[in-house]
Protein backbone atom coordinates (compact mmCIF):
# COMPACT_ATOMS: atom_id res chain seq x y z
CA UNK A 1 0.00 0.00 0.00
CA UNK A 2 1.06 3.62 -0.72
CA UNK A 3 1.80 6.10 1.72
CA UNK A 4 -0.46 8.31 0.15
CA UNK A 5 -3.03 5.28 -0.24
CA UNK A 6 -2.08 4.86 4.11
CA UNK A 7 -3.13 7.90 4.83
CA UNK A 8 -6.46 8.39 2.86
CA UNK A 9 -7.42 5.45 4.33
CA UNK A 10 -6.47 6.68 7.97
CA UNK A 11 -8.80 9.46 7.03
CA UNK A 12 -11.68 7.50 6.51
CA UNK A 13 -11.23 5.35 9.80
CA UNK A 14 -10.55 8.63 11.43
CA UNK A 15 -13.89 9.49 10.24
CA UNK A 16 -15.82 6.58 11.52
CA UNK A 17 -14.27 6.79 14.67
CA UNK A 18 -15.18 10.78 15.42
CA UNK A 19 -18.74 10.17 14.65
CA UNK A 20 -21.50 7.89 14.03
CA UNK A 21 -20.49 7.24 10.14
CA UNK A 22 -20.11 3.52 9.74
CA UNK A 23 -19.12 3.27 5.97
CA UNK A 24 -17.12 5.50 3.96
CA UNK A 25 -15.36 5.82 0.88
CA UNK A 26 -13.30 8.41 -1.61
CA UNK A 27 -13.88 8.10 -4.86
CA UNK A 28 -12.72 10.12 -8.34
CA UNK A 29 -15.00 12.86 -9.89
CA UNK A 30 -14.64 10.01 -12.56
CA UNK A 31 -15.97 6.98 -10.78
CA UNK A 32 -13.00 5.44 -9.67
CA UNK A 33 -12.39 3.84 -5.97
CA UNK A 34 -9.32 5.25 -4.17
CA UNK A 35 -9.65 3.99 -0.83
CA UNK A 36 -12.85 2.62 1.07
CA UNK A 37 -13.56 1.64 4.67
CA UNK A 38 -17.71 0.19 3.59
CA UNK A 39 -19.74 -2.48 5.01
CA UNK A 40 -18.52 -5.62 3.51
CA UNK A 41 -21.78 -6.17 1.77
CA UNK A 42 -21.35 -2.86 -0.08
CA UNK A 43 -20.91 -2.73 -3.81
CA UNK A 44 -17.20 -0.56 -3.69
CA UNK A 45 -17.27 -0.48 -7.99
CA UNK A 46 -21.48 0.89 -8.41
CA UNK A 47 -20.92 3.10 -4.60
CA UNK A 48 -18.14 4.65 -7.06
CA UNK A 49 -19.94 4.94 -9.85
CA UNK A 50 -22.77 6.37 -8.24
CA UNK A 51 -21.05 8.77 -5.90
CA UNK A 52 -19.01 10.69 -9.05
CA UNK A 53 -22.65 10.69 -11.06
CA UNK A 54 -24.33 12.15 -7.99
CA UNK A 55 -21.00 14.79 -8.01
CA UNK A 56 -21.96 15.53 -11.51
CA UNK A 57 -25.66 15.80 -11.32
CA UNK A 58 -25.42 18.60 -8.09
CA UNK A 59 -22.99 20.44 -10.18
CA UNK A 60 -25.34 20.81 -12.84
CA UNK A 61 -28.22 21.43 -10.70
CA UNK A 62 -26.29 23.96 -8.91
CA UNK A 63 -25.34 25.32 -11.66
CA UNK A 64 -28.97 25.61 -13.54
CA UNK A 65 -30.59 27.25 -10.27
CA UNK A 66 -27.51 29.97 -9.88
CA UNK A 67 -26.66 28.06 -6.79
CA UNK A 68 -23.12 27.16 -7.72
CA UNK A 69 -21.04 24.17 -6.16
CA UNK A 70 -23.15 22.55 -3.92
CA UNK A 71 -21.07 21.96 -0.26
CA UNK A 72 -22.69 18.47 0.37
CA UNK A 73 -25.63 16.31 -0.40
CA UNK A 74 -27.58 13.89 1.77
CA UNK A 75 -29.94 11.42 0.84
CA UNK A 76 -32.10 10.81 4.19
CA UNK A 77 -33.21 7.03 3.55
CA UNK A 78 -35.61 4.93 5.72
CA UNK A 79 -32.57 2.78 6.81
CA UNK A 80 -29.26 5.30 6.12
CA UNK A 81 -28.10 8.55 6.24
CA UNK A 82 -25.81 9.17 2.64
CA UNK A 83 -23.67 11.98 3.27
CA UNK A 84 -21.33 13.31 -0.09
CA UNK A 85 -18.86 15.88 -0.04
CA UNK A 86 -16.60 17.21 -3.26
CA UNK A 87 -13.19 16.92 -1.80
CA UNK A 88 -11.07 18.48 -5.05
CA UNK A 89 -11.14 16.08 -7.90
CA UNK A 90 -12.45 13.55 -5.50
CA UNK A 91 -15.69 12.49 -3.91
CA UNK A 92 -16.27 11.63 0.04
CA UNK A 93 -18.68 9.43 0.37
CA UNK A 94 -20.46 8.50 4.42
CA UNK A 95 -23.22 5.98 5.86
CA UNK A 96 -24.59 6.75 9.10
CA UNK A 97 -27.97 5.60 10.89
CA UNK A 98 -30.70 7.68 10.01
CA UNK A 99 -30.68 9.02 13.79
CA UNK A 100 -27.45 9.91 13.30
CA UNK A 101 -26.14 13.22 15.31
CA UNK A 102 -25.78 15.18 11.37
CA UNK A 103 -24.16 18.35 12.41
CA UNK A 104 -21.39 16.47 14.13
CA UNK A 105 -20.89 14.33 11.16
CA UNK A 106 -21.15 17.36 8.60
CA UNK A 107 -17.72 18.87 11.01
CA UNK A 108 -16.06 15.95 10.86
CA UNK A 109 -16.66 15.28 7.04
CA UNK A 110 -15.53 18.71 6.64
CA UNK A 111 -12.22 18.24 8.63
CA UNK A 112 -11.72 15.12 6.35
CA UNK A 113 -12.25 17.06 3.24
CA UNK A 114 -9.25 19.29 4.09
CA UNK A 115 -7.24 16.72 4.76
CA UNK A 116 -7.93 14.46 1.94
CA UNK A 117 -7.45 17.89 -0.50
CA UNK A 118 -3.64 18.12 1.59
CA UNK A 119 -3.19 14.23 0.71
CA UNK A 120 -4.22 14.79 -2.98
Amino acid sequence: MSAKLKKLTEILKSLEANSEVDGAALVSVRGQLMCAALPKDADEKAVSAMAAALISIGSRVGSSLSAGEPKSMVIEGTERLILLRKAGDAALIATAPPDAKIGLIDFEMDKAVEQVKAVL
